[in-house]
């Protein structure tokens, strides 16, 4: 399902070679410039407006399939699978050679499973770890729950970038992580996060392996709301690209069970 493409910048910062998409052309929103932090806020609430993942039908479930690609071992391509049914039912599966490798479910009130692949049986897991390792793969960007996370933000300026005027967004949730987001100015759409390795008690998290940048490169309009078509990122200079591909299905409470 794949209507209303809005390309946009493709970026790759430090090492990368910046190449410009066409933009959408809409017409440029009015940012309110009283405080870093109240420009900021109004930046983030433009691109979650534009999101309108609000617009998402109750009474269907939106079903998610990602091809993921790893350009340095392409022997294998995973694909991550997920449903979700509003407000807070949420399933993944992550494939690999046609065997389930990693999933989560939620039905967000009393349940939430993770598959044990040893014995290859869905298990009981608390709402608490649920939500410390199965949220990882909700399909709403990181920014989406930055109200209620702690999350602090401070506009940082506008830049041009190859001619394309952009908004520099510092966006950090005390003891866990930093990040830059940039936005373009014209459509107010999030194309690239500088992300910083986690910090946790005030330390670097050793055994994290941190992403140095993601990239959503394109968007499309399902129904009413806006979502990422492709996305890419690099972890220890390893480049993966992912395609998403959306549809609703029909309501089924059983797959969060």
């Amino acid at each position: 399902m794949r209507t209303g493409n809005i390309k946009h910048i493709t970026i790759a910062i430090v090492l990368m070679t910046l190449a410009c998409g066409s933009i959408s052309a809409q017409e440029p929103v009015t940012i309110n410039t009283a405080t870093n932090s109240d420009t900021a806020k109004a930046i983030v609430e433009r691109f979650l407006k534009a999101l309108n993942y609000e617009a998402l039908p109750a009474d269907s479930m939106l079903y998610i399939e990602s091809s993921i690609f790893d350009f340095h071992d392409r022997s294998d391509t995973l694909v991550m699978k997920r449903w979700f049914l509003p407000p807070h039912s949420h399933r993944v599966e992550l494939w690999s050679h046609g065997k389930l490798q990693l999933g989560y479910l939620t039905n967000g009130l009393d349940n939430a499973r993770l598959y044990d692949t040893i014995k290859h049986v869905w298990q009981k897991m608390t709402l608490a770890d649920y939500y410390d390792r199965g949220a990882a793969y909700d399909f709403h960007t990181p920014l989406y729950k930055w109200r209620t996370n702690g999350t602090e933000v401070q506009y940082l300026g506008e830049k041009e970038i190859q001619g394309v005027k952009v908004y520099e967004v510092h966006v950090e949730t005390p003891g866990m992580y930093k990040r830059e987001y940039l936005f373009e100015r014209e459509n107010g759409l999030l194309f690239f996060i500088i992300e910083h390795p986690e910090i946790y008690s005030g330390e670097v998290d050793p055994y994290h392996r941190n992403v140095d940048w993601r990239a959503f490169t394109d968007y499309i309009h399902i129904g009413q709301s806006l979502l990422p078509y492709t996305e890419s990122y690099r972890r220890d200079g390893r480049v993966t690209v992912i395609n998403h591909r959306y549809t609703f299905l029909k309501k089924e409470k059983k797959k969060f069970e």
